[in-house]
């Protein structure tokens, strides 16, 4: 375990450790729409921060509702989501944000926090934070916050370990993505000796779709339109597609990653028609070195080289024209 706290950046562990012993109220929030690394995450500091005294009073409040099917977590039910927080606390933690804006401006950092910790690993974050714990290198925030235990030497209950292994393995792909190494296993097993339970775990995240999902899938599938020698996958989903199937947001989880199954594709878009007006979330997947996180940033998105995310203001036909505008300058290069 010693090998994994050298790799940390010690100093700022113990400034990070004081501010939570320090303070007394908390609000823990992440990106707009939070994943299973956020969540995660959150609820395991969470624990944390309540283990340190009794007298700490812990929010966890996101942008957007959590994933449904995150709903096993311990502690799932003090997941909130709000459009603008009120009031002020002694710490805010912004987790898994390659940037402030990235919280979907639920909170004003500069008048509502005393303090503002940045728990990120993301290669582009510009430490907006008070104390910025920041590590590329690492695969996940899951992982930051488990250095946070094993820094503190604080016991690892199975509820903590399951909410930082759903974090790890979510980030990971399960341990497929190039942002997998060796720190990354060693800290997994650690995880898997306290209980984790990976089979149960295995089905809940990712062999439980709802229906309308399935239809989703089975749907996107058959409309799919391939580019650049079929090196590029395009899936649209237009406000009706969803209407029609009566499926949810949450009915969206790990679609954008089927476009990778083909043999021939190394990069895989999913553009969905929003609910307000000429707004399309872009979601962007990738195999091995190519970096789709540049072409999220030309949109003021950002994210990983391998997964990234961003928003285009138009309607899906002109975003998927933008995308693969970008995607041409990368692709037509290789053929």
């Amino acid at each position: 375990m010693s090998k994994i706290l050298n790799q940390t950046n010690k100093p700022t562990l113990d400034q990070l450790i004081t501010t939570l012993k320090k303070g007394k109220t908390f609000c823990l929030s992440g990106h707009q729409n939070p994943d299973a690394d956020v969540i995660g995450s959150e609820l395991a500091l969470k624990h944390f921060i309540e283990k340190l005294g009794p007298d700490k009073k812990v929010s966890i409040i996101n942008s957007g509702k959590p994933p449904k099917s995150l709903s096993y977590l311990p502690g799932f039910e003090f997941v909130q989501h709000a459009d603008k927080v009120s009031g002020h606390f002694d710490v805010v933690v912004a987790m898994e944000c390659s940037g402030a804006e990235r919280m979907g401006n639920i909170i004003d950092l500069k008048t509502q926090a005393t303090d503002v910790l940045n728990i990120d690993h993301h290669l582009h974050n510009p430490n907006f934070g008070t104390i910025n714990f920041v590590e590329p290198t690492t695969s996940s925030t899951a992982e930051l916050i488990f250095k946070i235990y094993t820094h503190n030497n604080t016991p690892l209950t199975k509820e903590v370990a399951l909410c930082i292994y759903t974090g790890l393995v979510a980030d990971t792909g399960w341990f497929r993505f190039g942002n997998t190494n060796e720190q990354t296993h060693m800290i997994a097993s650690r995880l898997l000796a306290v209980g984790v339970p990976i089979s149960d775990l295995s089905e809940k995240m990712y062999m439980s779709r709802s229906k309308a999902s399935m239809k989703l899938l089975a749907s996107l599938l058959q409309q799919m339109t391939y580019h650049f020698d079929d090196q590029v996958v395009v899936m649209k989903i237009p406000l009706s597609l969803m209407d029609e199937i009566q499926a949810e947001s949450d009915d969206l989880e790990e679609v954008v990653n089927f476009g990778l199954m083909r043999d021939t594709v190394n990069a895989s878009v999913l553009l969905k028609e929003k609910e307000a007006s000429k707004v399309i979330k872009v979601s962007l997947r990738s195999k091995g070195n190519w970096d789709i996180n540049q072409i999220a940033r030309t949109f003021d998105g950002g994210g990983h080289r391998n997964a990234s995310g961003a928003t285009i203001f138009g309607n899906l036909d002109k975003a998927e024209e933008l995308i693969l505008g970008e995607m041409g300058k990368i692709f037509k290069s290789s053929t």
